[in-house]
């Protein structure tokens, strides 16, 4: 006899589901606690932002469309959305965390920013040209990232463009990480690059580049990678 009963298996998904809830939310109330110190910290970075508007500018290269339409995934303090728009997008901002969208709107009220799950995108099909995801892709859980990357293809038209960066390494867990926000607990999960690549060629889409932040600016190896949207 193999697998488990159909009760058994009702509840060991269901029980997963509260975990992964459990660990989102608890990332959220971080965030929403951080979030202004977060932010100041972000901004005063000039060399982090310039390496960001580079992978930005590269994201809309791989563009044909003008005025192309990006989704910033975890959109945080809106730094990237002044970004996209900067280089010649237009953008929507999404984040879960009210105290980030708070700081975000008072950032750069010239953009559209919405609360929402990466893991349900309440877009159209095929609405967006490009999707940046920086710094947030980690911090779901890895049972549900291939769900995310499928929300991400649903919502690309036709050849579209994704841009995600992630941390290297293996494993997953909330980590306090008192190093840069005093121990406030938050969310990791970690990849290798063949882990990425293989869950975004499974849904579609193909590889344009990858490259890495340069180590002794972010004091972490974090790949950065492109796809685009396979037109089938």
């Amino acid at each position: 006899m193999t697998g488990l009963p159909a009760s058994g298996g009702a509840e060991a998904a269901r029980n997963k589901r509260e975990r992964n809830m459990d660990i989102v939310q608890q990332t959220i109330r971080t965030y929403d606690t951080i979030a202004p110190q977060y932010c100041r910290k972000t901004r005063q970075r000039l060399d982090i932002l310039e390496w960001e508007e580079e992978y930005i500018r590269r994201l809309l290269s791989h563009i044909s469309v003008s005025d192309p339409l990006i989704l910033d995934v975890g959109c945080a303090d809106g730094r990237h959305c002044l970004l996209i728009e900067k280089n010649g997008g237009t953008v929507i901002g999404i984040d879960l965390s009210e105290g980030m969208l708070k700081e975000a709107r008072a950032y750069y009220p010239d953009c559209e920013y919405r609360n929402m799950d990466m893991r349900s995108l309440l877009f159209e099909d095929s609405f967006f040209d490009g999707i940046w995801v920086s710094g947030s892709v980690y911090h779901v859980a890895k049972s549900d990232v291939r769900g995310v990357i499928n929300e991400f293809a649903r919502v690309l038209k036709p050849d579209g463009v994704v841009a995600v960066n992630f941390k290297l390494g293996k494993g997953e867990g909330l980590e306090e990480n008192p190093k840069s926000y005093g121990g406030s607990p938050r969310y990791f999960a970690y990849y290798t690059e063949q882990e990425m690549r293989d869950m975004f060629e499974g849904s579609g889409f193909q590889v344009l580049e990858s490259c890495r932040f340069p180590e002794e600016i972010f004091e972490a190896v974090i790949p950065q990678m492109w796809f685009r949207l396979q037109d089938t």
